[in-house]
This record gives C-alpha cells, structure tokens and sequence, in this order.
C-alpha cells in the first residue's frame, strides 16, 4: 500500500515499490503471454489451437480471485483481442463478463477435486466461446462455428496440462 503519494515520492522510493509489488501483475502477464503463444505457427493436421489464456483466467477466478479482480479482464482482453485478430473490444467485452459467470457458478457448485473443476469449466468455455462466435458475427463478417466447436474442444482436452502449469506458476510466484 502507498502511504505517500505516488507524485510526493522520490525516484528510488517509485523504484522500491515497484519492485516490491511486481508480483501482483503476474496474472496479467502470464495471460497476455498466454495469447502470445496462440499467435505461434503450429503445425497439426487440423487446425486446432486451444484458447490457453481463456483456461489461466478460469483458473485464476476459481483459485486465486483476489489476484485477478473482474477489471483486469478488459486490458487482457483488449490484448487478447488485438493479438488474436479478433473485433477490438469483443474479448474485451466478454473475459469480465466470463469472470464475473464463474464467479457466480462457483458459490452455487460444490466442487470436490480437479476433475469435478474439469467438468465445471466445460459448460463455461463453451458457453464463452458461443458468445464470441455471436459477437463477432454481428460486427464482422459471419463464419461457420465449427472452428470454434474444436478450439472449445482442445481448450476442454488440455485443461490439465494448463492446470498443472498454473500451480507451478503460483508456487513459484505467488505473492
């Protein structure tokens, strides 16, 4: 917490905070790198790319919502939505409002372990990928759903893997 004003301190006091409080921006970095690493050529046989960055901030808003606050989702959407190519504003749009659903899910659900946080997060990525399709059909041109059906699906298929990677993330970095 600053006591001084942000204009009253120093150089080396600025400097001190901002070291001393970096860690509370590591959801938000790992999210946009997250999106980076989708823009990354990849070779398969079908072109399925799982939406990682979608599966950190369910993983963040289910375990850690005191690091990532609902606001934090219109800047990493916005970057998501320049990144990905999508219409400027519809990730935007629909990452707070995604986190504020599981948020509300979450008190009404009983989850018991990994696997039951599987099949809870199931009917929310498809429920996300849905109003995105229908988003971007309204500001852009329509395409077909069906690369969205199989990003969903791969988003579905490697949820382990990303849940794995976000533990050693908040082992190693958690504040």
């Amino acid at each position: 917490m600053i006591t001084t004003p942000w204009h009253q301190m120093t150089a080396r006091e600025r400097a001190r905070w901002i070291f001393d409080h970096w860690k509370l921006a590591i959801p938000l970095i790992v999210v946009v790198i997250a999106y980076m690493m989708m823009t990354l050529p990849m070779f398969a046989p079908l072109p399925v790319m799982p939406n990682l960055a979608l599966l950190l901030v369910l993983l963040w808003t289910l375990y850690r919502p005191q690091q990532m606050p609902e606001w934090t989702g219109l800047p990493m959407g916005l970057a998501g939505d320049i990144l990905l190519g999508t219409p400027v504003g519809a990730n935007g749009l629909l990452l707070p409002l995604f986190m504020m659903l599981v948020r509300y899910a979450d008190v009404y659900v009983r989850r018991a372990s990994w696997v039951g946080d599987w099949l809870f997060s199931i009917p929310l990525l498809f429920v996300y990928h849905l109003a995105l399709w229908r988003l971007c059909a309204l500001v852009a041109d329509p395409f077909p759903f069906l690369p969205l059906a199989t990003q969903t699906v791969a988003t579905i298929a490697v949820y382990p893997f990303a849940a794995h990677f976000f533990a050693r993330i908040q082992r190693r970095w958690a504040p």
